[in-house]
């Protein structure tokens, strides 16, 4: 569904706000 891939990528952005690298766990 498409809500959840929304869902998650507000997450991730959420995350880089923060300022983590998560360059390694996204795919």
């Amino acid at each position: 569904q498409v809500n959840e891939i929304h869902a998650r990528v507000a997450v991730l952005n959420r995350f880089t706000e923060l300022g983590r690298p998560l360059t390694q766990v996204t795919p």
